[in-house]
């Protein structure tokens, strides 16, 4: 059943910016401000205190800890007009998976629920391409702290609308290497896919990816980080993909660890007309406890 008279992209894209916005500058009585904040640092503080590391190892995927984290996000501009809307939910679970006493891998799966309007023709609501991503990675670290994971990558056609998905079966390798040292986190994570099988007049699929990514995570667990998601399109050769900031915090909720964050994308390719302007997106990552909890 529609939305009289309203895309429902729209209506969903701004209803939940509208919602955090508001949530975000309502002010409260002195009384509740105060009493909120130190609520608020206490959990922080507990939190720290009982998970010095989970924060800052929340930052490596390459990490074994089994955690599922998932995503509120919206983006604006785009389509033939430039006007397009996204509002998606996104589910990432990262599971690790013990080989030996000297090798791990870790599983993550990526899949979202969509709505858009105006990106393609009129709108469309449903299940993405699922990307399922494996890492062999070694326990210990080659050198400087350097942590590497390699394998490969699969996009299965499991999008419920054509202009969702690519229709194709595609594969290839990807690569990872992550350098922690103190408060500090950078790695590059690389993958490339081409298409394997599906429908002969569905255009084929090569896209190479490229994620660079900083960040700095303060003695309160909280995290602050500068990246970007760069994909490059070798059938039309073109550049897609935000440049990203996101903070990030870490806290106790009924006494479990959660990390909640908030950021911004910026879209500063400027060879496709189709490309969205910027974004918006609110963060949640549920780590879960594992044999190796202490571990990298």
């Amino acid at each position: 059943m529609g939305w009289p008279n309203q895309s429902r992209a729209g209506l969903r894209g701004r209803g939940a910016l509208l919602v955090l916005a508001v949530v975000a500058v309502l002010p409260l009585p002195a009384g509740a401000q105060t009493r909120g904040m130190e609520r608020r640092q206490e959990r922080r503080r507990a939190a720290t205190e009982q998970y010095p590391d989970l924060s800052w190892r929340l930052q490596n995927p390459l990490a074994r800890i089994l955690v599922l984290p998932t995503s509120a996000e919206y983006r604006k501009g785009g389509g033939p007009f430039g006007e397009g809307e996204v509002f998606s939910i996104r589910f990432a679970p990262r599971v690790p998976f013990v080989l030996n006493e000297d090798w791990h891998v870790i599983s993550k799966t990526d899949l979202a629920w969509v709505s858009q309007d105006e990106i393609a023709v009129g709108e469309q609501e449903g299940l993405s391409d699922l990307i399922q991503t494996f890492f062999f990675s070694p326990d210990r670290s080659i050198a400087w702290d350097l942590y590497w994971g390699a394998g490969p990558s699969f996009v299965l056609p499991t999008a419920s609308d054509d202009f969702l998905g690519t229709e194709k079966f595609s594969m290839g390798p990807t690569f990872a290497v992550f350098r922690q040292r103190e408060d500090w986190t950078a790695g590059l994570t690389l993958s490339h896919v081409w298409s394997v099988a599906g429908p002969d007049g569905v255009p084929d699929v090569s896209l190479s990816r490229v994620e660079p990514v900083v960040a700095y995570t303060a003695p309160t667990s909280t995290t602050i980080a500068l990246g970007a998601e760069l994909t490059y399109d070798w059938e039309n050769e073109i550049w897609r993909g935000p440049l990203t900031f996101r903070v990030s915090q870490l806290t106790l909720i009924r006494e479990r660890p959660i990390q909640w964050g908030v950021g911004l994308e910026y879209y500063a390719m400027d060879d496709d007309d189709n490309e969205h302007d910027w974004g918006a997106f609110l963060q949640f990552s549920f780590p879960l406890e594992s044999p190796r909890w202490g571990g990298r």
